[in-house]
């Protein structure tokens, strides 16, 4: 007799555990541990599958569900939703372990989502009415028939979904960046390794097997970094109690969070403040005061500093009047969206710093609008050459940055000016936007160099506070969800999540190199499925102008979105 090829697929076996007549199918959310096929005798309704645009539900229509995945159904008032449901379990065995007599199995899921059987109505339930019929048959033999009958029912709708294109499940790598991606955004919340399995759609073994293989760490381990990286911020950036700052990251116990992040970091949450603080050589007032001379002098009426170097702060500068000696470059990227203002300003790549041309350049003051600029001993090499500040986090809060800095050069009646003007012309085009979309909704995604899809929006960042806050736009609701949860201004995202967002309106950015990751998405069913994309509200951005800060870019950015969503409307 020939033995079984010890590489073939391992079984892949499904057993049904219950079904059920229903006179009205109408639930809230769920979150089902089963896999579940529901069809429909008779009545109207709609299903809402997680990631979907909603499904009408009719006589006729066979949705299957699969572990973990996320649905609402509702009965429409008049004619309410009659049909069955059938829930069952997948199991795949595979190879016995050496020196072992046991099988071990993992959880398997069916291959397809969604809407299995579009043109064969009748014939599946005429199906699940004879398995119906038989649920309460008794004896061995009965029970097999039941569950042969089930298989046989199963391999018809498999059949169908492949006939018919339904939606297949996820490859394994997606289910991994799905489930990142879900720790990203909910990392607040109680997150265990088997829910998470669930929305990869593995079982826990594999999923956590598969997840060390994809990213070198387990996902609790990856949990753990997230937490811990947002609540470094947390620790340096606010004066909240070490118990709150612990809550807020998901830890219910400040010592457990305490023993997790001096596991993850080398350091206790103290330490890791005294060090970060130290190192930065930044003060609580977003910028720091010059360390090896005296600092600068007030400046009344005596003269103000003209030669000026602002890396990454040339967009403030020019709002207050000055031109900059030097302009901050990183390999080929620079804002040029300020070419207009600095058309002959020499370029200084912080990739490689050329002290010796800032040298020649005689500034009578430099300023860093990020620290690392001045990490790794540069600091010194700066304040050698003049007086250096460091500012702390110059994207955070535009006006209070500019403010500063006008303080810091002494100009703050142009600080104060410019700003007055921004806030008449964003009221301004805030009404007119409001006049022309009303409560239509508006998001940012970007492909960007080296994380891939991402959407913009948190309270903080280079988009979210133009666009939601000076603008009044309104956020979609996967935004609005993810907001109230603690977003940050940035989240990568996996392509197959996009139906969640639901924006009237999208503005896409593309990154320098990105065009052919840009194809290939707006080639995938995932984009053309968009609600904005279909009806041809996506509007292009410049990387430069919508990933910054400072003022003149906020202000391109209300022309940009003035010009998509207002000028050019139809």
């Amino acid at each position: 007799m020939a033995a079984f090829e010890r590489d073939a697929q391992p079984p892949l076996l499904f057993a049904l555990l219950d079904i059920r007549r229903h006179d009205k199918l109408d639930a809230g959310i769920r979150l089902p541990d089963h896999h579940a096929i529901f069809y429909i005798t008779d009545g109207k309704g709609r299903l809402e599958l997680e990631g979907e645009s909603p499904q009408t539900l009719i006589g006729g229509c066979c949705f299957l569900i699969v572990p973990g995945m996320a649905y609402e159904m509702h009965s429409d008032t008049e004619r309410p939703l009659h049909g069955f449901e059938l829930e069952f379990v997948g199991v795949r065995m595979t190879h016995p372990l050496p020196g072992n007599g046991t099988s071990p199995r993992e959880e398997a899921r069916f291959p397809y989502v969604g809407e299995v059987c579009r043109h064969d109505g009748p014939r599946i339930g005429e199906m699940i009415r004879g398995l119906y019929d038989s649920r309460q048959e008794t004896g061995e033999l009965k029970r097999f028939n039941r569950q042969r009958h089930f298989l046989e029912l199963l391999a018809h709708l498999w059949q169908s979904a492949e006939n018919t294109g339904a939606e297949r499940q996820p490859e394994p790598k997606t289910g991994i960046a799905r489930t990142i991606a879900y720790m990203e955004q909910a990392y607040n919340h109680e997150l265990t390794r088997e829910r998470l399995a669930k929305m990869a759609g593995m079982s826990p073994g594999y999923y956590s097997s598969l997840f060390r293989k994809e990213t070198g760490k387990s996902p609790m381990d990856m949990l753990a970094e997230i937490r811990i990286n947002r609540a470094k911020q947390l620790l340096l950036d606010s004066d909240s109690p070490m118990r709150d700052i612990a809550q807020s990251v998901g830890y219910s116990s400040e010592y457990y969070f305490s023993s997790r992040f001096k596991q993850v970091t080398g350091l206790s949450p103290s330490a890791y403040v005294k060090r970060s603080r130290s190192r930065q050589v930044v003060s609580s007032q977003l910028y720091t005061s010059y360390l090896r001379s005296s600092p600068l002098p007030a400046y009344g009426n005596r003269e103000r500093p003209e030669r000026v170097i602002g890396l990454f702060l040339e967009d403030y500068l020019t709002v207050l009047g000055v031109k900059p000696l030097m302009q901050y470059a990183s390999s080929d990227y620079y804002q040029k969206y300020l070419e207009p203002f600095l058309e002959d300003v020499e370029k200084l790549d912080v990739g490689r710093i050329d002290f010796d041309s800032l040298r020649r350049a005689r500034p009578d003051v430099i300023l860093l609008g990020f620290t690392n600029f001045a990490a790794a001993g540069r600091y010194d090499r700066f304040a050698e050459i003049a007086p250096t500040f460091v500012f702390r986090q110059a994207g955070a809060n535009w006006r209070a940055t500019l403010r500063s800095l006008g303080s810091l050069i002494g100009r703050e009646p142009e600080a104060e000016g410019a700003i007055e003007r921004y806030e008449k012309n964003a009221g301004e085009a805030r009404k007119r936007l409001a006049e022309a979309i009303g409560g239509e909704t508006v998001a940012l995604l970007r492909l960007h160099f080296r994380n891939g899809l991402c959407l913009y929006g948190g309270p903080e960042g280079y988009t979210g506070p133009v666009l939601y806050e000076d603008l009044g736009l309104k956020m979609p609701r996967l935004l609005q969800e993810w907001s109230r949860s603690g977003m940050r201004s940035v989240a990568s995202i996996p392509p197959e999540t996009l139906s969640m967002l639901e924006a009237d309106h999208l503005f896409l950015v593309v990154d320098d190199g990105q065009k052919g990751q840009a194809r290939k998405l707006m080639d995938s069913p995932y984009w053309k499925s968009l609600a904005a994309v279909r009806n041809g509200r996506v509007y292009a951005g410049a990387t430069d102008v919508w990933m910054t800060f400072g003022m003149i870019a906020h202000e391109r950015k209300i022309e940009h979105a003035l010009d998509a969503l207002v000028r050019n409307r139809v």
